[in-house]
């Protein structure tokens, strides 16, 4: 058996109301775009590193965070295999009968969900065993160091040729950490296990910007109000029904989101200065108070004539008080 020092790099949704995020955030939030990788031979040494790039197919915009950390952008990555081939290539070059080791544990969950996403599970894989738990036990670290903190701490110094954020080059300065342990093998007692990856920074509320639409019939008509997305999947609603006014500038809902459930939708809108209507939407959970008065509302508005929206807009107060979802 042999060990193999693994590092994964890679690109994120340029924003999370982006397109590419709302068709596949809810299964790949983090596509890989760099496997580096060290191989060890029995008595530690060096044998060989690897530096595989990936092409990314979903995320095809590299956030410009990502690119100034790891110097990968479009141009380094043309030209490089998508996930399966470079997967494929990775696990050739591994050999036979090796050992996966990583520094911390997102390597493992990021690995996995790209595996998972890109149906690449016919293709094995060891367990993947954390060094940075181990480091952290043997010197009596109350916290998890980072790797150039670890590397300090064993007088490893850092080769200018060889920047941090690189696969290759971390996996390489993790062999250099790994070899320090006074018993390496014991990183066996540590595989790790995938965490289910989420994109933490959404909220279960949403207020979106402010849109402007010739008439208040065609705001009540637009995207963005049938189209509302979920808040914390970015998926698009089902709406429950259509919408009522609950005052002549203010229009309910509810829409259903499949992972969610149902949440309340409100929309503000508001005649400009110059002719145009304004439109505010919200969405936020519902409870069963505000499904049942959303339904009754509709049930009561199916029992009486339509009527102009914007002859009803006129009847608005204007008030400058922030809408509150």
């Amino acid at each position: 058996m042999h060990y193999i020092v693994l590092d994964l790099e890679w690109n994120q949704p340029i924003s999370w109301q982006s397109a590419p995020y709302r068709k596949v955030g809810d299964r790949l939030i983090f596509e890989m775009i760099q496997i580096g990788a060290v191989k060890l031979a029995d008595d530690l040494s060096i044998r060989d590193a690897l530096s595989l790039p990936i092409a990314p197919t979903h995320y095809l915009q590299i956030h410009p965070r990502i690119r100034r950390m790891t110097g990968l952008g479009p141009e380094e990555l043309a030209g490089a295999p998508a996930f399966r081939e470079a997967l494929e290539q990775f696990v050739r070059w591994c050999g036979e009968d090796y050992v996966l080791l990583t520094w911390g544990c997102d390597d493992v969950s990021v690995l996995r969900q790209n595996v998972d996403f890109f149906e690449c599970n016919d293709i094995p894989l060891p367990p993947l065993c954390d060094i940075q738990k181990l480091f952290a036990q043997v010197h009596g670290m109350k916290d998890r160091p980072s790797l150039q903190k670890a590397m300090e701490l064993v007088g490893i110094e850092v080769d200018e040729r060889l920047s941090f954020h690189n696969a290759r080059n971390d996996a390489w300065y993790t062999a250099l950490v790994f070899r320090t342990l006074p018993d390496p093998s014991s990183v066996l007692d540590y595989a790790q296990q995938p965490k289910n990856l989420i994109h933490k920074h959404r909220h279960s509320r949403e207020k979106s910007p402010q849109a402007f639409f010739p008439s208040a019939k065609e705001a009540l008509a637009s995207e963005e109000a049938l189209q509302p997305t979920c808040p914390r999947c970015g998926r698009i609603l089902t709406l429950d029904g259509e919408y009522v006014p609950q005052s002549p500038d203010k229009y309910i809902s509810i829409g259903r989101c499949k992972h969610h459930g149902r949440l309340i939708l409100r929309l503000r809108l508001q005649k400009e200065d110059d002719g145009r209507v304004s439109l505010r939407r919200s969405v936020a959970p519902a409870s069963q108070s505000n499904i049942a008065y959303v339904h009754t509302k509709q049930f009561q508005a199916s029992q009486i004539s339509l009527v102009d929206p914007d002859e009803v807009l006129s009847l608005a107060t204007r008030s400058n008080v922030p809408f509150d979802p």
